[in-house]
């Protein structure tokens, strides 16, 4: 009692979540516990060993040694770019355009799931629950570690606090040297930075290159580096009333009122605020002159969710079902690449085993994804409510329909549909495993 008193007055707000993980320390050390660690770990090496090894290919290490700029773009869906968005549409026909990638959402949270994944591989659980339940796991598997055990120095940039889904603490966790809070690099003493509204501060990601304490972070002269950037600026609503939207509308007014409906006016000025980051981080690289050694990656966290006019979403994303929404821009950039469209259907676990291989890191650990480039993997998108998506067909879990993406209608046998079945079911309970035996631990 004595120590949880002294334990819940030293931490405060965050006293609850901090006591089970003092618990967690405890729990992980019993004999039936350590057992039932070892049992899950084998049952997941038992699932990764059926897969054939990847082999390296033609695009293993094109771009080894680069500097990555690895960006989370909050609610950029495919729909919502266009001919306003010219820097994320000279990215994606300049680079790898990876068409068809999907981010399902596991746990309670798309953000964090999303950027849980690309940066460790793994989904979080289906079971639901808080990242933070996993903040005692290790991750030398992550991105963030493979790279700093080559060199490069790793840091995390948001507007958000670092109390916001745990980031000040998860991300040094996975192997980030830094979380950087715009805010805290800020001098609110100075007459300008006084007059910085909340909604450009939310809203504007130019932030990070408009003051020099942030700046000189981002381009820090210290080796090789990788820069993790959580964007806001298209994050919903999509209202007039909203701060983001206005801020935006100030800056680019003709967006007001240019569709004639509110929330496509919305989404396309916050889509535009997003492209002035990409232009600005552009300039910023190549006056620094890091245009050329810098490989910059980009994926959408989930589609816009948040877009009240489901009927109009689905017309916007030129699909028939809700699942088909669930598409979301991906690519990756250097200046030296060949410019090239991916069509194999991936989803968010393969983008690590992807970026590893382009960048000719040798990772000594298995993942439940794969790269995006093995000619052995032929694509799948898992959903955690039992959905499934394989080449041209898709199975949606709530209305138990088999859907043709293509339109091109074709018979589902039922031997490929328990084959599918059990392979989603599988991929689930393993990668739930994944994160509660801890297994890279290991």
């Amino acid at each position: 009692t004595l120590i949880y008193t002294k334990y819940f007055t030293t931490v405060g707000v965050f006293s609850v979540r901090n006591m089970i993980m003092w618990q967690l320390k405890i729990y992980p050390k019993t004999p039936g516990y350590v057992l039932e660690q070892q049992k899950n770990c084998l049952e997941i090496e038992e699932y990764l060993s059926h897969r054939e090894k990847a082999e390296r290919n033609a695009v293993t290490g094109i771009l080894s040694g680069k500097n990555v700029i690895l960006i989370l773009m909050e609610s950029l869906d495919d729909w919502m770019i266009g001919e306003h968005t010219p820097a994320i549409q000279y990215l994606m026909n300049n680079g790898i355009n990876f068409t068809n990638v999907y981010t399902p959402l596991y746990g309670g949270i798309r953000t964090f799931n999303t950027e849980f994944c690309i940066n460790t591989g793994s989904f979080l659980s289906s079971q639901g629950g808080y990242a933070f339940d996993y903040i005692t796991n290790a991750y030398p598997q992550s991105l963030p570690n493979l790279l700093r055990n080559l060199g490069y120095s790793a840091m995390t940039f948001h507007f958000n606090g670092p109390d916001f889904y745990s980031r000040g603490e998860f991300s040094p966790v996975i192997g980030y040297d830094r979380y950087v809070y715009y805010a805290e690099y800020l001098n609110w003493d100075t007459e300008e930075n006084s007059q910085i509204s909340s909604a450009a501060l939310d809203s504007d990601d130019l932030v990070l290159f408009d003051y020099d304490g942030l700046n000189d972070l981002f381009f820090r002269k210290d080796g090789p580096k990788l820069n993790f950037v959580i964007t806001n600026a298209a994050h919903l609503p999509y209202t007039y009333d909203n701060a983001g939207s206005q801020f935006g509308f100030q800056k680019h007014p003709e967006f007001f009122g240019a569709t004639g409906n509110e929330e496509q006016d919305c989404a396309f000025v916050k889509a535009k605020l997003l492209d002035d980051f990409y232009q600005r981080l552009l300039q910023e690289l190549e006056s620094h002159g890091e245009l050329d050694n810098t490989v910059i990656i980009g994926i959408t966290d989930h589609y816009t969710y948040g877009y009240n006019d489901t009927e109009a979403l689905l017309k916007l994303s030129k699909v028939e079902e809700k699942i088909l929404l669930e598409k979301t821009p991906c690519f990756i950039w250097s200046a030296d690449l060949q410019a090239m469209e991916v069509d194999k259907v991936l989803n968010t676990s393969d983008l690590l085993p992807t970026m590893l291989n382009l960048l000719g890191v040798e990772s000594p650990y298995d993942y439940i994804g794969h790269d995006a480039f093995d000619i052995n993997y032929e694509g799948f998108v898992p959903f955690s409510n039992g959905s499934w998506i394989c080449g041209d067909t898709a199975y949606d879990s709530g209305t138990k329909e088999y859907i043709s993406i293509s339109g091109n209608r074709q018979t589902v046998t039922a031997d490929f549909q328990k084959e599918m079945a059990e392979a989603v079911q599988e991929f689930i309970r393993i990668n739930n495993l994944i994160l509660d035996a801890d297994y890279y631990r290991s």
